[in-house]
């Protein structure tokens, strides 16, 4: 046998395997129950707040002024710091102190915490918590810190309108059986790339393998989009958390539209559609129906 036909048998494996993995995937994942990921009418959520200026993301500030524009729910950028066991809000890593302890951005003179977010504006409002140092945590720190936030979402009575983000599936599989919904953060090609397809279909592979609620993703470009139609098609009824919508009124509208059930009136559209689009956030799903789809 030439090592031509060698080469050509094993290509012909590879490919048969992964067209098996991918189809043993889909049908675990259609499988899935989906409704109760997120049930309400109102699709357009505000990334970091409404601000004014780079400062004032992720502040008390700016969270009021989301739900005051009428979001239900809004995006937070959070770190876990392991030695006082506090979940801090803000977007960057922190730099290191002199001592050696990481030192975080002050928001409006001191550090922001969920425990306060939950506290002070947790009532009635949902929030998309993206987690940025979950990868570099132990699952000795993860587990502390799984004790920690399921102790301040119960007292702020928010435990069930969190959804928390981050890009490890191993950890972030841990707060999906503590029963926190989770959403794994991928990053796919433009929908126009002819690779979309393959890349799509390996995180639905990790997507199957673990307890994961959802997924999370960016927009793109109205040009460029990555989560266009083919996307779409292809992630069927896989939950999806949308960030980074173009600033654009009519494409926070279809999106929204495309989400609504019958359930949902016209003035609930309209009401999801209004907030200030530069920071905007949009969730495109069928609410209570196995087939939820969110953007934000």
């Amino acid at each position: 046998m030439s090592w031509k036909a060698i080469i050509l048998g094993a290509v012909l494996l590879i490919v048969i395997a992964w067209n098996a993995a991918v189809a043993f995937a889909d049908l675990q994942l259609e499988k899935r129950p989906y409704d109760g990921v997120y049930d309400s009418c109102h699709k357009v959520w505000s990334s970091r707040g409404l601000y004014d200026t780079k400062e004032e993301r992720n502040s008390p500030t700016a969270f009021r002024r989301a739900f005051k524009a009428g979001a239900h729910g809004v995006e937070v950028d959070f770190s876990y710091d392991t030695a006082t066991d506090r979940f801090i809000i803000g977007h960057g890593h922190p730099r290191k102190g002199l001592d050696g302890r990481p030192v975080y951005t002050k928001k409006e003179g001191e550090l922001f915490t969920l425990e306060l977010l939950f506290r002070e504006l947790g009532e009635g409002h949902a929030f998309w918590l993206d987690y940025k140092n979950l990868d570099h945590l132990s699952v000795e720190a993860t587990q502390k810190a799984i004790r920690r936030l399921k102790t301040i979402a119960v007292n702020g009575n928010v435990h069930d309108r969190l959804y928390i983000e981050g890009s490890n599936p191993l950890r972030l599989s841990l707060y999906t059986d503590a029963g926190f919904k989770t959403l794994l953060g991928t990053f796919p090609l433009p929908d126009s790339n002819p690779f979309a397809s393959i890349v799509l279909d390996a995180y639905k592979l990790l997507f199957a393998a673990f307890n994961i609620t959802g997924t999370a993703m960016n927009y793109g470009s109205i040009d460029t989009p990555i989560y266009g139609e083919n996307t779409q098609k292809q992630l069927g009824n896989l939950p999806v958390f949308v960030f980074h919508i173009p600033d654009d009124p009519s494409l926070l509208q279809q999106l929204a539209h495309n989400a609504m059930s019958a359930s949902c009136s016209s003035a609930a559209t309209s009401v999801s559609t209004a907030s200030p689009s530069p920071p905007a956030a949009g969730i495109d799903g069928q609410p209570g129906s196995p087939k939820e789809r969110h953007h934000a």
